[in-house]
């Protein structure tokens, strides 16, 4: 995979990941579910993930925002398959956001 791909599509996710964290804030999560929609259709146009949400790049060739999208999607695929439920999009986002640094430190604690 190209390099300048990659550095493209961790720009996207990093930008979608602080526009989700906003838009949870705000507790707008019609907008919030259609900004993630965006970067999984990036992800699948370039061939990091398939039209079933399968992921098909190893996360580790990744930079770490796409990295860690791609090792929550397949978290969130490990979950659901055990209890045989339809995986969503907010289902993969709260995983995501879960697992990024920022959210964690700055706004979790703060929605308690």
């Amino acid at each position: 995979m190209e390099q300048e791909i990659i550095e493209i599509i961790e720009k996207e996710v990093e930008q979608a990941l602080f526009t989700c964290i906003d838009l949870k804030i705000e507790e707008n999560y019609i907008a919030m579910g259609q900004e993630f929609a965006k970067i999984l259709a990036q992800l699948q146009k370039h061939d990091f993930i398939s039209p079933t949400l399968k992921v098909i790049v190893e996360p580790e060739s990744c930079l770490t925002e796409t990295r860690i999208l791609l090792e929550s999607l397949q978290e969130a695929q490990r979950r659901h398959t055990s209890r045989g439920k339809l995986l969503t999009h907010r289902q993969i986002l709260n995983v995501w956001l879960r697992k990024n640094v920022h959210y964690q430190r700055e706004i979790l604690p703060g929605s308690f």
